[in-house]
């Protein structure tokens, strides 16, 4: 090898050594985050607002649908409400199909949800009231219904949150039916128990999987589909078991919170009972979701003062729960102290604790510490991306975090190599965006972190507060010409000469790692840039301010 070439090789791995030297402490870093005691309209979670259609549903197009004002109200009130619960009557339909009003009525419902950014729980009932004569149709009938409605489940599955297992008995319940088709009043044979059966399994083949299913009581589900319980390996499939979740309509109230749990008598807590445990265990993978129905006057009331409901909230991993309904028990909630407790912690409430990063230059690793401080954990899919924002284009770089969100309780703590080929600057930021694509770029559907200082609304970003400086030019070609020029001494303390490939002029101009613009400066070919003014450090020369012809070099 010829000396000149020694020469250059040893300038390049010198080069190299400070590059690694300089970087070493700029790049490792730690950042602890404030949480925020505040509200926060997150989507799949919180407090439900309650609606019903009215009778003229049937035969008026845009009769008493929801409206987006309406709508955008509740998001933007103290309750941060990002959840609807519609209640579809279906008693015109007792005999016949479906209407072409009534259907689209309902996807202009859909329409508005998705304009104001909130999501819709779902139940189709016959009756709204106990009365003597059948309070749904005839099974094959409500199979026909099921199937008409396949097409509006489907193309609106991004904005549905549930699927209540309504259609049978008063209110959808699965009760009071006045059927020898299906068995009423907890009177239910096997053959009744196997048209029920029925029922869910055409709710469970007309609806996507993103989409559960919630039945009323314990009982609905593991009389139909067995009493075996999800694990982590087991959930989240497209199985029965794991797509069947709850509601509870009668929560904290006597007789097992009125059918939910299978209890001996009208006190007996259901706390700890097989089924109740069941439930618990369930609901770790599937929404919880419900509304108080009365208060409980045994044991003092005990059950449903706000302590206890805070308690129970959390055992069995509550979503989402009804607001307007039952109004004392709200009312004793908020006398109590316990409301905003109830409201910040209902589902999932993620709270950075700190993040920390180191880099090679190169790639960096990033570690971040979370809590789940809700009752629940979210539990649909949901991507998780670091958002790479270069500091000196803006240009957006999109990676995806090896992560579940679904498992993400108490505590998490995630670490990843980024090895991304990058050059610059860059701002990060946790982004956790709608899976469906229709939403994604909605930053209503993006999840906020309950962090002072971290959300940005307009993008649905969760800024990290943390920067990494990354470089992919250095290489042993350090002095050939990139793009249209180049440049040497490579490191050098004073003095740098530009080398023009083809124009006679050329603008440069010097950032560092910050992507702060510090000096610019019109040169011919072979001009001389002073330095000797610029700190110690790492500095990249751009050609015209284009990004791509960046090339990095040392001021010693």
């Amino acid at each position: 090898m010829k000396t000149s070439q020694i020469m250059s090789l040893l300038k390049k791995i010198a080069v190299f050594i400070l590059l690694l030297t300089c970087n070493a402490g700029l790049f490792g870093q730690s950042v602890t985050y404030n949480p925020s005691t505040e509200i926060i309209a997150n989507p799949e979670r919180g407090l439900q607002k309650y609606s019903i259609t009215a009778s003229e549903y049937a035969t008026t197009p845009n009769y008493s649908n929801l409206s987006v004002a309406t709508l955008n109200n509740w998001k933007t009130s103290a309750d941060k409400v990002t959840v609807v619960y519609r209640y579809f009557l279906l008693d015109a339909f007792l005999d016949s199909d479906i209407n072409t009003t009534f259907l689209e009525n309902i996807q202009t419902d859909f329409d508005n949800v998705r304009t104001a950014g909130l999501k819709i729980i779902v139940r189709f009932s016959y009756s709204n009231a106990q009365g003597t004569t059948a309070q749904q149709p005839v099974k094959s009938q409500i199979v026909t219904h099921i199937s008409q409605l396949s097409s509006i489940l489907n193309s609106n599955k991004d904005v549905i949150f549930s699927l209540q297992a309504g259609f049978i008995g008063t209110w959808g319940e699965w009760y009071y039916t006045n059927s020898t088709e299906f068995g009423t009043d907890g009177s239910i044979s096997e053959a009744q128990w196997e048209n029920r059966k029925e029922v869910v399994d055409a709710m469970l083949a007309a609806t996507p999987i993103e989409i559960p299913i919630q039945v009323r009581y314990a009982g609905i589900k593991t009389t139909m589909y067995g009493d075996t319980q999800l694990n982590e390996q087991t959930a989240y499939q497209n199985t029965e078991n794991a797509r069947i979740g709850f509601y509870n309509d009668a929560f904290l109230n006597d007789y097992g919170d009125q059918g939910t749990y299978n209890v001996s008598s009208q006190c007996q807590n259901p706390v700890g009972t097989a089924e109740y445990n069941y439930i618990s265990n369930e609901t770790q993978y599937l929404p919880m979701t419900g509304e108080t129905n009365g208060l409980n006057t045994c044991d003092g009331g005990s059950r449903t003062n706000g302590s206890n409901a805070l308690n129970e909230l959390n055992l069995t991993n509550w979503t989402t729960i009804n607001r307007d309904y039952y109004t004392p028990f709200w009312t004793q909630a908020i006398n109590s102290g316990h409301y905003d407790d109830i409201v910040k912690s209902i589902g999932y409430r993620f709270v950075l604790n700190s993040s920390s990063l180191t880099s090679n230059n190169s790639d960096f690793d990033l570690t971040i510490d979370i809590s789940n401080v809700g009752f629940a954990r979210p539990f649909k899919e949901r991507n998780v991306y670091l958002i790479l924002k270069n500091t000196a284009s803006n240009e957006i770089t999109k990676v995806l975090i090896d992560t579940d969100i679904r498992t993400w309780e108490s505590s998490v703590t995630i670490t990843q190599n980024f090895d991304l080929g990058l050059t610059g600057t860059f701002q990060l930021y946790l982004w956790m965006p709608d899976i469906q694509t229709t939403l994604e770029s909605n930053s209503d559907y993006s999840i906020q972190f309950a962090n002072q200082n971290t959300w940005e609304p307009g993008t649905g970003y969760n800024n990290l507060s943390q920067t990494v400086s990354l470089n992919n030019v250095l290489s042993v070609d350090d002095y050939a010409f990139e793009d249209n020029f180049s440049f040497y001494p490579n490191p050098s303390s004073d003095i740098i000469t530009i080398k023009l490939k083809e124009s006679d002029s050329e603008e440069i101009q010097l950032y560092n790692v910050n992507g702060q613009l510090i000096k610019k400066v019109v040169v011919s070919n072979d001009a001389t840039v002073d330095i000797s003014d610029l700190s110690n450090g790492l500095y990249f020369i751009r050609l015209n301010g284009n990004i791509s012809s960046s090339i990095e070099f040392i001021k010693q």
